[in-house]
């Protein structure tokens, strides 16, 4: 396994944990993270702060690492997201994120997801 994969399976594990702090420790100083739509934050405690909150809109959260693929200094990660929804029924969400690193360092971080489904009441046709 590389070094970059092995980052992504903490980093992963770390969130899945619930431990926002040790996840915000790969970030640079300068380092920007973006979560779907959300305003882009700045800096390790910024991003501390944002993945916190973001774990706490779920009941739970585990990552299932899809695929990692590297090019440059740049990580192509697709994971599934495994959580409940809303009404308590298991939700498997499908998420992309990609990682710009500096040596071992995070210094860009943007995930593209939908959390709705774990966060909304569905509305039901019919």
């Amino acid at each position: 396994m590389s070094f970059s994969q092995e980052m992504v399976r903490k980093m992963c594990a770390q969130v899945d944990a619930d431990d926002a702090a040790g996840f915000a420790a790969w970030f640079a100083e300068d380092a920007t993270y973006t979560f779907a739509n959300q305003q882009t934050v700045v800096g390790p405690e910024a991003i501390e702060r944002a993945t916190a909150g973001a774990a706490r809109a779920l009941p739970w959260v585990r990552h299932t690492i899809d695929q990692v693929a590297e090019i440059g200094d740049q990580l192509f990660c697709r994971f599934t997201i495994h959580t409940a929804a809303p009404d308590g029924s298991p939700l498997a969400m499908p998420c992309v994120t990609v990682i710009q690193v500096r040596g071992a360092e995070v210094v860009d971080y943007r995930v593209h997801m939908d959390i709705t489904p774990a966060i909304a009441q569905q509305n039901q046709l019919g």
